[in-house]
């Protein structure tokens, strides 16, 4: 037995795998025994070979045409196309330990390519184990929890793989000894618990051999009892029990079943639609929607199944099976709010959907649904042969999507409209679909956003209001907690025009935020001041109202930044107005391909932010910054800004999602306020300036 012995003899000794002053974080390619290691795995097959799945590989498991190699390939040419392949899987892995700033060694990176090159990037979730246990410090976890960590990846959905098992117990004595050719599979063996029903947290788990197991995981079924975990030869297994051998064993239950779910009660259900038959492919999905009452027909008595649905009615039936509310018209299109929701979410790019009474492609079907219900783009093997698209992949495998087969491949036809047949199918699964739990992200070191996971900025303050205390009546937003007091308040430019200031005023408006100018987006980037500026300031202020400005920022370098900043002082000295609320730095994405800001990375963006910010403040003004969730958890670095007061904006929702503070929100961009002829942004501060 190895040097772990006296390890099993208490479960709470921990390994200091790295020394104290880790090493830096720096990019690593694999070692030529990492290399060696994972072709050994492989195998070595010189000529093309297709598996289960249909996809061909060659050489040492790389993926390849089977037209390219007929006549096969050498051992040295296989391993030339290995390390080329190899390149993709060392970015990802590169990638994960940047971003979270974890320093490894040359064989736990090595240990990391290996897992990687078979798993793919599911591993980086740091929801799951090893990424968890990454992030948090691998030197506060045993040799045990470590090697169920990365051993527990050995499955084909719920089936052990006994090759998969010997080489992620392999890999894991690599990432924790350095060793190459190491003992780890003789050294530890499993229990695979079907729980028969309940759930149980860890469904296969690896012991040291030749130790007692120890404590067995406890499954749960609703108000059953469990009675214990037994053997196929009907012995109950204690946990006394010496480890020497990998097993399989079945909980068994007292007490009476809990009753399944009530399901949706069809037998009353008559068909109203005449062209609906029950040999139809869509008919379970038309009959459960229109029973639910989501869907319905012609004033003829037809469903028209296959008719092109049109853009607005998608996207209301997406979001709305998603689990959004119904949305107030932003303008005269019944389906105004629904769009207005999609572009908030990150669902559309602005402009892609020209008018909502159109026919949409089953494209952008895919990547509403798929954003809506927060799933990110999977870099799995794409199931569908005319598109590569990563969200219509991962639908795929979340059983969203199926395509359809045609010959030997599947296909989605991406730019073809969808008809209502196929979206009865669509926001049915959507709607049984299980989300998951939603996770704190100070226990856990990350922010989830869009289904993509963001290290944790630990310096910037978290939001400390309680979403069951926003209450919207109108227009008017409240935020009922005796610990604030808000005010209601609104921003405006030109395009609200001429505006009524007393009126606003007397209507219980507070605070007017006023944008002074604006950078364009275009390749020249030319500052212009807002027509309105002087009109807007003077008017609010001659009604009482309290007020600030913004400045709608495109700026690409800190020279820019500083000049806008400028641009800003020299107007509010001509003015003469007095400030009651800050100067912000108003900075957005825009969806223009010929947008000066397009590839703006976060650093420079931040690195513009305080040139800004602290040039209003040399000033004598209060400086704010203005983002949304995509700018603030995607760009911004938010450690380096906790000097500055945050003007949060999201719309369409019930509270706000942000993690970190704000001092303001703006909640509406729909806003109906008297004195104003247009929809207005509505605003609520948590603590007036």
């Amino acid at each position: 037995m190895k040097k772990f012995l006296s390890l099993f003899l208490s479960a709470l000794v921990v390994l200091t795998l790295l020394p104290s002053g880790a090493l830096a974080v720096e990019i690593f390619v694999t070692s030529d025994e990492g290399v060696a290691l994972i072709e050994e795995f492989e195998g070595y097959r010189d000529m093309p070979y297709a598996d289960d799945r249909g996809n061909w590989y060659i050489g040492y498991g790389t993926a390849c045409d089977p037209a390219d190699y007929p006549d096969g390939i050498t051992e040295e040419e296989a391993d030339m196309l290995f390390r080329e392949d190899l390149a993709d899987t060392e970015e990802k892995v590169n990638g994960l330990l940047l971003d979270y700033g974890i320093s490894v060694t040359q064989y736990q990176f090595d240990a990391m390519v290996s897992m990687t090159y078979t798993l793919g990037t599911q591993w980086m979730n740091p929801t799951y184990r090893f990424c968890s246990y990454l992030i948090q410090g691998i030197d506060n976890y045993t040799e045990a929890e470590v090697v169920n960590a990365i051993a527990t990846w050995c499955h084909q959905g719920t089936q052990v793989l006994d090759h998969l098992v010997e080489r992620r117990l392999r890999e894991a004595y690599l990432f924790l000894y350095g060793e190459y050719d190491n003992a780890g599979p003789d050294d530890y063996c499993y229990i695979h618990f079907e729980p028969a029903g309940g759930e149980v947290e860890n469904q296969t788990v690896f012991y040291p051999v030749g130790y007692a197991y120890g404590e067995l995981p406890t499954p749960v079924w609703s108000d059953l009892t469990f009675q214990g975990w037994y053997t196929d030869d009907g012995d109950l297994l204690t946990g006394e029990e010496i480890a020497d051998g990998n097993l399989t064993v079945t909980a068994q239950w007292s007490g009476e079943a809990p009753a399944e779910e009530e399901e949706l009660d069809l037998s009353n259900w008559i068909n109203p639609f005449s062209d609906v038959v029950e040999s139809d492919w869509y008919f379970t999905y038309v009959r459960e929607l229109n029973a639910k009452g989501v869907v319905g027909g012609y004033p003829d008595g037809t469903f028209q199944a296959g008719r092109d649905l049109t853009a607005g009615e998608a996207l209301k039936m997406i979001l709305m099976a998603a689990g959004y509310p119904e949305q107030e018209m932003t303008d005269s299109h019944w389906a105004s709010g629904y769009l207005a929701l999609a572009l908030e979410l990150g669902c559309l790019y602005e402009g892609e959907i020209i008018s909502l009474d159109d026919p949409i492609t089953r494209l952008t079907v895919g990547r509403v649904a798929a954003v809506a219900m927060g799933l990110s783009p999977s870099d799995g093997t794409p199931p569908f042969a005319d598109t590569y698209d990563g969200y219509l992949t991962a639908l795929y495998e979340e059983g969203i999507l199926t395509g359809t087969v045609e010959g030997r491949y599947r296909y989605y036809h991406p730019e073809e409209s969808i008809n209502r047949g196929e979206i009865c199918a669509i926001v049915s699964r959507i709607s049984s679909w299980e989300y998951e739990e939603e996770r704190d992200p100070a226990q856990v070191g990350y922010i989830t956003y869009r289904n993509n996971y963001y290290p944790l900025e630990r310096e910037a303050a978290v939001a400390p209001y309680d979403s069951n205390l926003f209450v919207q009546n109108g227009s008017v937003m409240y935020y009922n907690d005796p610990g604030y007091t808000t005010t209601i308040g609104i921003d405006v430019s030109s395009h609200q025009g001429e505006i009524d200031w007393q009126q606003v005023a007397a209507s219980g408006v507070e605070f007017a935020l006023i944008r002074l100018g604006f950078r364009g987006y275009g390749q020249e980037g030319t500052i212009n001041l807002d027509q309105y500026f002087v009109q807007n300031i003077t008017g609010a202020k001659a009604a009482g109202l309290k007020v600030g400005v913004y400045f709608f920022s495109q700026a690409v370098n800190e020279t820019e930044a500083v000049e806008e900043a400028e641009f800003v002082l020299d107007n509010l000295a001509q003015v003469g107005v007095a400030l009651d609320y800050p100067v912000v730095y108003d900075w957005e994405t825009v969806s223009s391909s010929s947008a000066r800001t397009r590839n703006m990375d976060g650093d420079t963006l931040t690195d513009c932010a305080i040139a800004f910010c602290e040039t209003v403040a040399e000033a004598g003004y209060t400086p704010m910054l203005y983002y949304n969730n995509f700018v603030g958890y995607t760009m911004y670095d938010l450690d380096r800004l906790t000097d500055y007061d945050v003007w949060f904006a999201q719309y369409g929702v019930t509270w706000p999602t942000m993690y970190y503070d704000y001092r303001i929100w703006q909640y509406s961009d729909s806003g109906s306020i008297p004195g104003i002829e247009t929809r207005v942004d509505m605003n609520i501060a948590f603590i007036p300036y």
